[in-house]
């Protein structure tokens, strides 16, 4: 079956655009930027990103005659990341109001971010991939009506840059009040030994508000950069998981996320750290600072010499999320790492795939050259855990295990069922 076609460019509908000019005297426009998807495109490649654009055309098609009137005009911009409603005369409600084109693009807008996240949540990070804006101009028969609706659609453009400005400093005013008033929640995951499983100790995790599309701490870190707050963020979430954590077994040790902006943070320095973490009673070679795989090979230069100052004050470094798509190993080993955590995509269904056990069994023998232990994320299924265990990997942590807590630590999770658990 060939596939339907979408909208043609606005100018090959001028015909239709001046008849509506002249019965209604005026002309209301929509204007669906999709502009946003592009980052699918530098990240995944063309192929994802045109089928975000053709199941976002879809996508506004169903809205005929739902979220827009199906006598409406669809159209698209000369890129086809941007589409074009423009609307038709209204029959019986009476003349067009410019609360109708706001309400209209509300609807609309949240709508096509929905079914996005829903449809193509693989491609997609955050939750406003698409911005509506919406203009209004009037029958002037001293201006052609090609010039008027130039004008429609360049004003309805600058409506939508508007729009954007405002959601972001709606929500940089939002984390701003969340920092203010102490809104973050820390939990502590345990890291176990898989075989005997003793706890070797508790990662931090921060949670933004509940109920907020910001809970998720991959979220709040995203609004943060684009509100550029990730230092105070990063600031208050490392203050908070630091003093929460006093009242977690004193042999159990921290595993902190860092930045790179917190190496150059006075407060997370010499004598000043040793102060803060001294009136806490903790040691620093309790402490575990975790990096990004990313971050650290990004940064290398930066975190090879600022790593330096803090392993000589007895902290421990992690690198996370390794396996996640970075390759720079020889960097990694240089950084002398204490552990190397799998990053949890990685680890999921490993007991399926034959691909990620190599890897795994690779990352494991690289780990063991440089002197390094192998922490393994996100174990959520016995199956996993089993393989995990098979190929000699000494602590893990997932849901499976224990999930985020409170400091008040949980009790040991039980014993997995199967022979297999004993181990070699």
């Amino acid at each position: 079956m060939s596939e339907a076609p979408g909208p043609a460019p606005y100018w090959e509908r001028a015909e239709e655009l001046r008849r509506i000019l002249e019965v209604q005297g005026c002309l209301g426009l929509l204007l669906i930027d999709f502009s946003e998807l592009g980052r699918a495109e530098r990240s995944y490649g063309s192929g994802p990103f045109a089928d975000l654009l053709r199941t976002s055309r879809d996508l506004l098609m169903e809205l005929q005659g739902e979220g827009v009137r199906a006598t409406d005009i669809l159209a698209i911009n000369d890129k086809g990341d941007t589409f074009l409603v423009f609307l038709s005369p209204k029959r019986y409600e009476g003349a067009m109001r410019i609360s109708d084109l706001s309400s209209a693009s509300a609807r609309v807008e949240d709508h096509l971010n929905r079914r996005l996240v829903e449809l193509a949540s693989p491609y997609l990070e955050g939750g406003h991939q698409v911005a509506v804006g919406f203009s209004l101009v009037f029958e002037n028969p001293l201006v052609k009506p090609e010039r008027l609706v130039s004008r429609l659609v360049d004003e309805a453009c600058e409506s939508v840059r508007a729009h954007r400005r405002g959601r972001e400093l709606q929500e940089r005013r939002w984390l701003q009040e969340v920092l203010l008033e102490g809104k973050l929640d820390t939990l502590f995951q345990p890291v176990f030994e898989l075989q005997g499983r003793a706890i070797l100790g508790y990662e931090a995790l921060t949670r933004g508000p509940s109920g907020t599309p910001y809970h998720m701490p991959v979220r709040l870190f995203e609004m943060a950069s684009a509100a550029d707050l990730v230092f105070e963020l990063d600031r208050q979430c490392r203050r908070r998981a630091l003093t929460a954590s006093r009242t977690l077994p004193r042999d159990a040790v921290l595993f902190v996320n860092v930045v790179p902006s917190a190496m150059y943070d006075p407060e997370f320095q010499g004598p000043a750290l040793l102060r803060f973490l001294g009136a806490l009673d903790l040691e620093p070679g309790r402490i575990v600072l975790e990096i990004t795989e990313k971050y650290a090979i990004e940064n290398y230069t930066m975190f090879a010499e600022s790593l330096e100052e803090f392993t000589k004050a007895g902290f421990r470094i992690a690198v996370d999320d390794v396996g996640a798509g970075y390759s720079g190993l020889e960097k990694i080993a240089h950084l002398n790492p204490r552990y190397l955590k799998l990053d949890l995509k990685l680890i999921k269904d490993i007991d399926s795939s034959y691909i990620r056990r190599e890897m795994t069994r690779a990352l494991k023998a690289f780990a063991d050259r440089i002197g390094s232990t192998i922490i393994a994320e996100g174990i959520e299924r016995e199956a996993e855990l089993r393989v995990l265990m098979d190929l000699g990997i000494d602590y893990g942590q997932g849901f499976l295990l224990a999930r985020p807590a409170p400091a008040a630590p949980p009790a040991l999770p039980p014993q997995p069922s199967g022979a297999s658990l004993a181990g070699p």
